[in-house]
């Protein structure tokens, strides 16, 4: 390490309020609490704030102007970079990679061997500043790779609550909300969005711009190509939509009348004869205008690729095939 960046002696002070070995290379520019513990040969650089109780394994680096909040456990041979902020009591699992510009709220758990915020994969990225924002209560498997947004300033969002198997990739500018559970090896292409209560099956495949609508179901070893409306649950490749998602429905605590309607306007979209803007109108027309059937036909409408159907049902609205 420089000696430009590096004081050739841990100041004293350190030393006696945080417990530092003599073989650390700690920043007399860092801030950190009196109470962490800090273990042999790890690096601290410039600006870095660690906040109170915390542990940080061997051979961590943790690069400049980088937050972590209070009570955190960063385990061996993991690396922080720049400008990352890491909110209290989250436990960074060994071998972990946190790239420049990441925001991770509090009560997250990360596995080993995941890498976030790298670079997307994308011909349009041109090493401009963007950013990966990740919320609470995340739990984060092992070897995810998340990627940070294409064009200035933006980001890759992941919200509360979320459960994300071994093996995940999420690519650049998706959005995952809250309480989703993305199942192992399951890789989602750029601009997605997943909606709140969504789950996706292991090994599964989603085309960028894709969206998976709120408590929506994607079968194991699928691949997505079109948005799947709320609620619904589906499977294959080609992916095709299988009916309503019952069990997680109930799980979630709807009623059995919302149920009931939700079963209504599935069969007026999927099992008649009607193209989807009658679909939509016999709909508003017929159903009680409560919010789960304002979410579906609000879905439908925004939707840019098509929404997913039925394999044997294939049809055009206003000159869009939909499959």
């Amino acid at each position: 390490m420089s000696r430009s960046i590096f004081s050739s002696k841990i100041l004293k002070h350190h030393i006696e309020s945080t417990n530092l070995k003599a073989s650390n290379l700690i920043s007399p520019k860092a801030t950190i609490a009196k109470d962490c513990k800090i273990s042999p040969y790890v690096v601290i650089k410039d600006n870095v704030a660690v906040g109170k109780g915390c542990i940080i394994k061997p051979y961590v680096i943790v690069m400049d102007n980088t937050q972590i909040g209070e009570g955190c456990i960063i385990n061996s041979f993991s690396v922080i970079m720049n400008n990352a902020q890491i909110g209290k009591k989250c436990k960074i699992s060994p071998y972990t990679i946190i790239r420049d510009n990441v925001k991770i709220g509090n009560n997250c758990i990360i596995g080993s061997g995941t890498v976030i915020g790298s670079e997307p994969f994308d011909v349009n990225y041109y090493g401009e500043p963007s950013y990966v924002e990740i919320g609470d209560n995340n739990t984060i498997r092992e070897f995810v790779t998340i990627s940070r947004a294409t064009g200035k300033y933006n980001k890759t969002l992941i919200g509360n609550n979320n459960l994300l198997g071994a093996y995940v990739h999420i690519g650049h500018n998706v959005i995952i909300k809250n309480n989703t559970v993305i199942t192992n090896f399951t890789q989602i292409g750029g601009y997605c969005e997943i909606d709140d209560y969504a789950n996706i099956g292991g090994m599964s495949g989603i085309h960028q711009f894709c969206r998976v609508g709120k408590y929506a179901m994607v079968g194991a070893c699928s691949y997505l190509t079109k948005d799947l409306p709320p609620y619904l649950i589906g499977q294959g490749n080609p992916f095709k939509v299988l009916g309503v998602n019952t069990v997680g429905l109930k799980r979630n605590r709807f009623s059995s009348k919302q149920i009931s309607n939700i079963k209504k306007a599935y069969k007026i979209i999927y099992r008649s004869q009607y193209c989807l803007s009658d679909a939509i109108k016999i709909i508003k027309d017929t159903l009680p205008p409560e919010e789960i059937i304002k979410i579906l036909l609000d879905f439908i409408r925004m939707s840019k690729r098509g929404i997913a159907l039925k394999e044997e049902t294939l049809r055009k609205t206003d000159g869009t095939k939909h499959d």
